[in-house]
C-alpha cells in the first residue's frame, strides 16, 4: 500500500511538472517583453522630473539604467544596444549628479564588457569618446577614465584615428596640475597603433617623461614592498 501511495506520488509530480513545461510554452508569445531604451529627457524635463531633488532622480535613472536590459526572465545582449543612446543616458545622468563615478563605473563595467568580436569595438568607441570628453573637461577627478578609453583603444577598439586623439588627448595633460605626471606616457603605444611611430620616439627620447617613469616605477615598488606583494 505503502508503495502504491508512493507510485501516486511520482505520477502527480512528473504530472505537474509536465503541466508547467507545458503552460510555459504556451505562455512564451505573451511574455513581457525587455524594455526598450528610450530617448534620455530633456535637461528641462530632468529638473522637472527631480522636482528639485536631483540626488534622488539620479539614483532612479542609475538603477534603471542598471536593469534595462532586464525584463521577462531574459537578458537583451549588449550588442542589441544602441550605444549612442546609452551614452546619451550617461551623459544625463551624470548631469545630475558631477561628484560621482559612478555613471562611469556602469559604462566601463556593464556596457563597456561587451566581448562580442564584431559589436564590440565601434560601441566601445562610443564610450570610449564618451569618456575622453568627460575627463578632459575634468581632468583632476576623471583622469582615470582618458586610461580606460586609452587602454580599450589599444587592446579593443584598434582604430587609428581615435587612438591618435587619445594620444594627443594624454599628451596635452603633461603639464596639468593634479594628474598624475606619468599621464603622457600612456601616448606612446597609442602612438604607435596609429602609425605615428616618429610622434612615439620623441616622447620615449625625453629625459623629463623618462624620469617621470623611473619616478613612477619606484613608487608602485615600494607600494608592492610596503604590501608584501614583492621582496623587501
Amino acid at each position: 500500500m505503502a508503495r502504491f501511495r508512493v507510485g501516486l506520488l511520482w505520477v502527480a509530480l512528473l504530472a505537474a511538472l509536465a503541466l508547467q513545461l507545458s503552460l510555459s510554452q504556451h505562455l512564451r508569445q505573451f511574455r513581457p517583453a525587455i524594455e526598450e531604451m528610450p530617448f534620455p529627457p530633456s535637461d528641462m524635463a530632468l529638473k522637472a522630473m527631480a522636482l528639485g531633488d536631483d540626488q534622488f532622480l539620479f539614483r532612479v535613472w542609475s538603477r534603471w539604467l542598471q536593469d534595462v536590459g532586464d525584463g521577462g526572465g531574459r537578458v537583451r545582449p549588449l550588442r542589441d544596444y544602441d550605444y549612442t543612446r546609452v551614452v546619451d543616458w550617461l551623459r544625463a545622468v551624470d548631469k545630475l549628479d558631477r561628484r560621482s563615478d559612478y555613471v562611469y563605473m556602469l559604462g566601463s563595467r556593464y556596457f563597456g564588457a561587451i566581448t562580442d568580436p564584431a559589436g564590440a569595438p565601434p560601441r566601445v568607441a562610443i564610450l570610449a569618446r564618451f569618456f575622453a570628453e568627460a575627463a578632459m573637461a575634468d581632468p583632476v577627478h576623471r583622469w582615470p577614465w582618458l586610461v580606460w578609453a586609452a587602454e580599450k583603444a589599444r587592446h579593443v577598439i584598434k582604430d587609428a584615428t581615435l587612438s591618435d586623439r587619445l594620444a594627443q588627448d594624454l599628451v596635452s595633460l603633461r603639464a596639468a596640475p593634479g594628474v598624475p605626471d606619468w599621464l603622457p606616457l600612456l601616448a606612446v603605444p597609442l602612438y604607435r597603433q596609429a602609425g605615428e611611430d616618429g610622434k612615439a620616439a620623441e616622447l620615449t627620447s625625453d629625459s623629463e617623461l623618462m624620469g617621470r617613469r623611473r619616478h613612477a616605477f619606484e613608487e608602485l615598488t615600494e607600494k608592492l614592498r610596503a604590501m608584501g606583494a614583492i621582496e623587501p
